[in-house]
């Protein structure tokens, strides 16, 4: 059987896991909370439910920060890097970076979100689909 896993990892290599594809409904959050967690215009997530989700190593760098009154995000409390984020109105799922994925994995980005919070200088220069707040 060929392994179908996605494997995914921080900058630093300390933690690596792996997703049970495929993923589905990217989007590019331009939140406020986004935008400073990643330093970025945007950030390209995904939803995959946990039981797709497999931390492989080291799950001892993890660091959890609560980003909102009922979210979490999860970086590596080595270099930094964001992992992962999980919130109480949808435990049986986490949200993945998919900027942690190796960079030959396709996806299908389905449009942005947030948009009414992005920053003054971000200008979206795509077709896709735009939300003032989430998707529905």
């Amino acid at each position: 059987m060929v392994d179908e896993r996605i494997l995914g990892g921080c900058l630093c290599g300390a933690f690596r896991f792996a997703v049970r594809g495929p993923l589905a409904d990217v989007r590019l959050c331009h939140c406020d909370t986004c935008r400073r967690a990643n330093g970025s215009a945007f950030s390209a997530n995904c939803r995959v439910p946990r039981n797709c989700f497999e931390l492989l190593t080291d799950a001892t760098t993890l660091t959890e920060y609560k980003s909102s009154p009922n979210a979490w995000r999860t970086f590596c409390g080595t270099c930094g890097s964001p992992a992962f984020a999980r919130t109480e109105r949808d435990p049986d799922a986490v949200r993945i970076r998919i900027g942690t994925l190796s960079r030959e994995v396709q996806v299908n980005i389905v449009g942005h979100v947030w948009v009414g919070s992005k920053a003054a200088w971000d200008r979206i220069g795509d077709e896709l689909p735009c939300f003032e707040q989430a998707a529905s």
